[in-house]
């Protein structure tokens, strides 16, 4: 017999499976809403996006938190440190002052807007919410080291010195006070001492011998400026060089690597000049373009005809963590076509920005090194490894070493490896 199916009775089953599942959506959501616990799991989540590198999906979260709750403000402080991690400065302000809007002095929220401004190199704002902060939660240790941070990155380390000294009155075991004190300390320490020592083996020739003795100082005009005076000695004759770097700020995330330098022309070029502008990217990354000039003929202060050698190089760098990755390339023209070189350098940095560990690998001529600016042409194919190390110690002295191998094509079919070490100290005062 033909059993005939009913499309109404479909049409019923359909029904009745529609009205069950909207029951349990009505249920998850009340129970969503509802269950304060269901919120915090959320919160929980989102801060694991957050600390993951996954700040957009942190804050989809947190917008669901506060579409459920306007006043669950752990997830918008969360939402506005996400902004600034991702440099979005203003908006992270717009959601943390609606935070201190409705909820007056609340300590987070308060606490955020501060590292915001710190962030994003607005001191005079920073002071000001750290000012709000104590007003509310008067001698907060964590209100009070971060204004001193503000005080003393808007010039004004005096009074950022005070408020540290009163921390360390109240508690001499704060160390975090103690270090940013010693800081202020040696960031006045302006002037900077450094005598450096390199000796070249190669298995063909003579032993090549170089120093160093410069003078630094920092400036507000033209960033630290240094005056330096450099040896050489190679094939039996005694080259010296006066040469001076000047790092000026051009504006916010822009400044200038300027050098010049004369010389009896032995071992150097009669005179140098090169020139470099620095620009900070977003995401800790750095880029650089400019050139270096030298001039062989000493009659003239300048040539620009077949005793000059002009070379452009730039670089693009990187930090992370505590690491510090640069490429930088070398171009030099001539009547063959282009002289290419390049060299990466991978930096770790130790206890402290000065003491630091890298590691260089480069091909081709690097006029950068005083080493081997006499003659750019002299060598024709060059493959080189190097170490260096540098190391802070006390408050005022630094040690520098390094060592290095190549393997160098110095005529057509004529190769020679060599071996240098080199050994420095600095003294600031």
């Amino acid at each position: 017999m033909q059993i005939i199916r009913s499309p109404y009775k479909r049409i019923g089953v359909l029904l009745i499976s529609m009205i069950l599942t909207s029951g349990l959506t009505v249920r998850a959501q009340t129970f969503a809403h509802g269950d304060p616990v269901s919120i915090d799991s959320l919160l929980s989540k989102a801060r694991e996006f957050a600390y993951n590198n996954r700040k957009s999906e942190a804050r989809n979260i947190c917008r669901q938190i506060l579409s459920r709750d306007s006043t669950y403000w752990d997830a918008a402080v969360l939402m506005g440190r996400t902004y600034a991690w991702d440099e979005k400065y203003d908006s992270a302000k717009i959601v943390l002052q609606k935070v201190i809007n409705q909820k007056a002095g609340h300590y987070d929220a308060v606490d955020a807007l501060i590292d915001v401004e710190l962030m994003s190199d607005n001191y005079i704002g920073a002071i000001k919410y750290a000012d709000m902060g104590l007003s509310y939660h008067p001698n907060e240790e964590v209100f009070l080291l971060k204004k001193a941070k503000a005080l003393n990155y808007s010039g004004k380390s005096d009074d950022a010195s005070g408020i540290l000294n009163q921390l360390i009155v109240a508690d001499p075991s704060n160390k975090v006070a103690a270090d940013l004190l010693l800081s202020i300390r040696n960031d006045k320490m302006v002037n900077k001492l450094t005598l450096n020592y390199w000796i070249y083996t190669f298995n063909d020739v003579d032993t090549w011998s170089f120093g160093s003795l410069a003078i630094g100082r920092k400036t507000k005009t033209f960033g630290t400026v240094t005056l330096r005076y450099n040896y050489a000695r190679r094939f039996g004759n005694d080259g010296h060089q006066i040469e001076v770097d000047a790092y000026p700020a051009i504006t916010k995330g822009i400044y200038m690597y300027l050098n010049a330098g004369i010389s009896n022309k032995t071992n150097f070029p009669y005179s140098r000049f090169s020139m470099e502008p620095y620009f900070k990217l977003p995401a800790s990354f750095e880029f650089s373009l400019g050139f270096r000039y030298m001039n062989f003929d000493d009659n003239r202060i300048a040539a620009f005809d077949s005793n000059k050698v002009m070379i452009y190089t730039g670089t693009i760098g990187k930090y992370y963590g505590d690491y510090w990755f640069s490429l930088r390339s070398y171009l030099t023209p001539g009547n063959e076509g282009w002289s290419k070189s390049a060299s990466i350098t991978v930096r770790r940095y130790l206890s402290d920005a000065d003491s630091y560990f890298s590691l260089i690998i480069g091909t081709g001529f690097s006029p950068d090194q005083q080493q081997y600016a006499f003659n750019p042409g002299y060598y024709l194919k060059s493959n080189k490894i190097a170490l260096e190390y540098q190391q802070k110690i006390a408050s005022r002295f630094f040690l520098n070493c390094g060592t290095g191998f190549a393997r160098e094509e110095v005529r057509a079919g004529t190769k020679h490896n060599r071996l240098n070490f080199d050994l420095g100290v600095s003294y600031e005062f």
